[in-house]
């Protein structure tokens, strides 16, 4: 069965070299324990230091509050990294771990939802790289420990070109529309991610006709699929 494809999330900046820095996922699952791994991998030609950080996504009301991880809250922590700096050589790669906190104190009836940063800069102690203007291109990947019990459920349905997803589940959901042919490539695919308490529309690509849409949706693993057609609001 065709896996579908994940949708790259948040990136922190653009650069001139989109081939600097590669971490090889936007959407981490965690493990039974809460545990998962990111594998980050430095194309450039110079040495990189590579800062990580943790920002907690808590759904309530349908809003969603972002949680800094630092110092000063640090006894709320639900997930740490194994390497919060670290060096990364040319054309090596280097795995970034998320671990659990929790024990038993979190409460796993719904899904857990965390931000990873990694930001990288050029590592240079001596002082020796020349002077220049860089824009760095980081990237944000989304850690999920998902809900032990996967409770699904939701409403779709569209209206003026836009997706309505309403997650009333515990779990996320990913919607994919896919109508690229052999002459039509571009702007025609799209992979919706909805997080478990959300409610929104989505823009659909300019290639994609609304008239029957089919939409395929899944939970974190794909044991639930399901195909929706879906027809224009009247």
């Amino acid at each position: 069965m065709k896996k579908l494809p994940i949708l790259l999330t948040t990136v922190l900046a653009t650069s001139v070299n989109a081939n600097a820095m590669n971490v090889d996922t936007m959407l981490l699952v965690g493990d039974e324990y809460g545990n998962g791994v990111f594998t980050l991998t430095n194309r450039k030609e110079i040495t990189e230091f590579i800062n990580s950080n943790i920002t907690q996504l808590i759904v309530e009301d349908g809003k969603i509050t972002r949680i800094p991880y630092s110092e000063s809250n640090f006894e709320d922590w639900h997930v740490t990294l194994t390497h919060n700096k670290t060096i990364l050589e040319p054309n090596r790669q280097k795995q970034i771990g998320v671990r659990s906190l929790c024990g038993n104190k979190c409460d796993f009836t719904e899904d857990q939802y965390y931000l990873v940063s990694f930001e990288p800069s050029p590592y240079d102690p001596e002082g020796k790289l020349k002077s220049a203007v860089t824009i760095n291109f980081g990237y944000r990947p989304l850690f999920v420990i998902p809900a032990q019990t996967q409770d699904i459920d939701y409403s779709m349905s569209l209206d003026k070109g836009e997706l309505y997803i309403n997650n009333t589940g515990n779990s996320f959901v990913r919607a994919y529309v896919d109508q690229c042919t052999d002459e039509v490539t571009e702007d025609c695919e799209a992979t919706i991610m909805s997080l478990a308490g959300r409610e929104r529309s989505y823009p659909l690509p300019e290639n994609i006709n609304p008239s029957n849409l089919k939409v395929t949706v899944v939970n974190h693993d794909e044991s639930y699929r399901q195909d929706v057609t879906l027809s224009e609001s009247k």
